[in-house]
């Protein structure tokens, strides 16, 4: 552990390395959580504790970034050192499985420095501890933290627009569907709803004693659903399980005291004639105090032709949230075409990169210069899609 103290009375800052960092910290850092507005889900230290479990970098590569105020944990980066050609680059933690990217500080007030003084101790914490050439964080929204890191930032910087994400209010579908402008879409999705109601899909959430087992069932599901179709290969590896084990068994457990908790629901059908309940869909909710966030679902292929699954998964999505009082359901990354049928908000992430240096500024261009690059690639290849 490295440590500095500031010679403003109360301030510190240290590094930590090693698997365990996060853990250490234990109930600070998710006190930390709970004070800071911008954070996500990703940010809990039940989900990047358990990525660095299952996913952990090689040993020496996780830097654990804390800024202390009176000895109080008031800012903090969980961040891991890897190389990118002849630069050595800064990511964030999970960030492979993690659809929000940021950096947490205190910004509640209370008993606290202001938060513009907070981040910039934090700033500085990365720059004078860490011995790196870039700062490289995906998918970082609107009004995180890291942008404000950004501002304030002594060096290059350069934002590349990310991944769009959609997004839905807090309230019942109901609610939402009879706000919706375009008359036809109102009244498919009325249609939908009742037919839901007919079918009569039941829900039930999974205690921690079952996630194991659960878990599988989810996945198994989700394996069948793609089977027709390119499926993303690390959903489907023990690693993978592991992970969403780990934090939905850790979360439950913990319940809402900690800002966050994966929750997994299962979809249930009777079978009319033999009265049989038949398991046909689960879905892997990450919820935080301001959002929740649809992860993962997985179905039975047949269910599509009995209902709508994308509604009936949303609508016991959005009352979750709207029971609990938080104002976002995000559908996180990706654009599909049936998450438009609700008449979703569009929320564009951004790619931030900061600058260490001459050398990082070089490292910079050289990114700025692949993007740019992979980008052109992209229009073409839908160019050529189209014609």
């Amino acid at each position: 552990m490295a440590e500095s103290t500031s010679r403003d009375t109360g301030w510190t800052a240290d590094v930590t390395s090693g698997a365990e960092a996060l853990d250490a910290l234990g109930a600070e850092w998710d006190r930390l959580f709970l004070r800071c507005s911008a954070a996500t889900p990703f940010q809990s230290r039940i989900w990047l504790s358990s990525w660095c479990r299952w996913y952990g970098p090689a040993s020496g590569r996780l830097r654990v970034v804390s800024v202390r105020y009176r000895g109080v944990l008031v800012g903090g980066a969980a961040l891991v050192l890897t190389r990118q050609w002849l630069w050595r680059v800064l990511r964030p933690v999970g960030v492979e499985q993690s659809d929000f990217c940021d950096v947490l500080v205190d910004d509640s007030g209370d008993g606290v420095p202001d938060a513009r003084a907070i981040v910039g101790r934090l700033a500085a914490a990365i720059r004078g501890e860490l011995r790196f050439d870039v700062l490289d964080f995906p998918d970082v929204r609107p009004g995180s933290v890291l942008a404000r890191v950004r501002d304030g930032w002594r060096g290059a910087a350069m934002e590349v627009p990310g991944e769009v994400c959609l997004s839905l209010p807090g309230v019942p579908m109901g609610e939402h569907v009879e706000s919706i402008e375009t008359t036809k879409l109102r009244q498919q999705l009325r249609r939908r709803l009742r037919e839901l109601d007919r079918v009569g899909l039941e829900a039930r959430l999974i205690p921690s004693a079952e996630a194991e087992d659960a878990m599988a069932r989810f996945l198994e599901l989700h394996r069948q659903q793609w089977a027709d179709r390119p499926v993303n290969t690390e959903h489907l590896t023990e690693r993978f399980r592991g992970h969403l084990t780990t934090v939905l068994r850790a979360s439950t457990e913990a319940g809402e005291t900690v800002g966050f908790q994966a929750v997994l629901a299962e979809f249930s059908l009777k079978n009319k004639d033999t009265l049989e309940v038949e398991h046909v869909a689960s879905d892997l909710l990450v919820v935080g105090r301001s959002m929740v966030g649809g992860y993962l679902y997985g179905y039975l292929p047949t269910l599509r032709s009995r209902v709508d699954v994308s509604v009936a998964l949303t609508r016991a999505a959005m009352t979750m949230a709207a029971e609990r009082g938080i104002p976002e359901l995000s559908l996180l990354r990706g654009t599909e075409p049936h998450k438009y049928r609700l008449s979703p908000n569009e929320v564009r992430s951004v790619r931030i990169v900061l600058a260490n240096g001459f050398w990082g500024a070089a490292g910079l261009g050289a990114i700025r210069g692949r993007a740019l690059t992979s980008k052109a690639v992209k229009r073409l290849r839908l160019r050529l899609i189209r014609r």
